[in-house]
């Protein structure tokens, strides 16, 4: 398809089907509108490794501000998603995406969405992974691009694929970061001057335990130093660890490998999560 055109708005499963008939290579990006620059990123992203990028918007329920996912789209949503490759935008109702009423089948991986992010809400992210498989089902793209901002919820879409036999390939979309090192989110697009001024204290302790991961290669080095960089900002640790990217357990020191260094933390009223990809090859 063209790139250069403004992409199609598609609301039901049909002309959706339609549409993709010698699509080629089709890829996928899940999201929940809202779209701001590090959508545009992934969008980009994505749309150089497929011929037919689309783009989903849905949430569940839909957001007091809209009556429905069709108002979520806005012109400048259409002016991004025309910039950065998308081809077909895929919104569709609530009764569309569910044309029997709720679903009663909720997909549960277990551990992997119950731990660090999944802690406090693990039905937020099981809902969020049973719509994200759904999704796939109505879509069935060849490919399905996750950022690696979301580290945890990639690592158990990859094991719910795996274990269902879900014909997709599951593929990472870089972290897309501003100047100061912040990841370009909801969260961070909304902080104030002085927040987002705190708030880069947590980007820069995370690449002081990047830096001591290619020092000196070790896992407690890195914990330890990053640690001492968040301390010194001032924020409340809620937790920092580092896992195997794939299975999202407790790294082990086996030779050299990647692993997955992820924190969370509170700045006064605010909460930030991230994640680095280290080297690591010893204890």
């Amino acid at each position: 398809m063209n790139k250069a055109k403004e992409p199609l708005v598609v609301h039901d499963r049909q002309t959706l089907e339609r549409v993709e008939r010698n699509a080629g290579t089709v890829g996928l990006v899940v999201t929940r509108g809202n779209w701001h620059p590090g959508h545009q990123a992934a969008f980009a992203e994505a749309s150089g490794r497929v011929d037919t990028l689309v783009a989903s918007v849905y949430t569940d329920p839909v957001g007091p501000a809209f009556e429905t996912t069709s108002d979520m789209i806005s012109a400048a949503d259409l002016e991004l998603a025309a910039r950065s490759g998308v081809d077909i935008i895929f919104a569709p109702s609530t009764e569309a995406f569910y044309p029997f009423g709720a679903a009663l089948t909720v997909l549960d991986p277990g551990q992997i969405i119950r731990q660090y992010e999944g802690a406090h809400h693990p039905e937020q992210a099981r809902d969020r992974l049973t719509q994200l498989v759904k999704m796939l089902g109505i879509v069935r793209p060849h490919k399905v691009f996750i950022g690696q901002c979301d580290a945890q919820f990639l690592a158990a879409v990859r094991l719910v694929v795996r274990d269902l036999d879900i014909p997709v390939s599951v593929e990472a979309v870089p972290t897309f970061r501003d100047l100061d090192g912040l990841t370009v989110s909801q969260i961070t697009q909304a902080l104030s001057p002085t927040q987002r001024e705190d708030a880069t204290y947590f980007a820069k302790a995370l690449f002081a335990g990047v830096q001591e991961a290619a020092s000196s290669g070790s896992g407690a080095a890195v914990l330890a130093a990053t640690r001492q960089a968040l301390g010194e900002s001032g924020a409340e640790i809620e937790y920092l660890d580092l896992v195997d990217p794939i299975s999202f357990e407790s790294w082990q020191a086996d030779g050299p490998s990647t692993a997955c260094l992820i924190a969370a933390v509170k700045l006064g009223d605010i909460r930030l999560s991230d994640n680095q990809l280290v080297v690591l090859s010893r204890p």
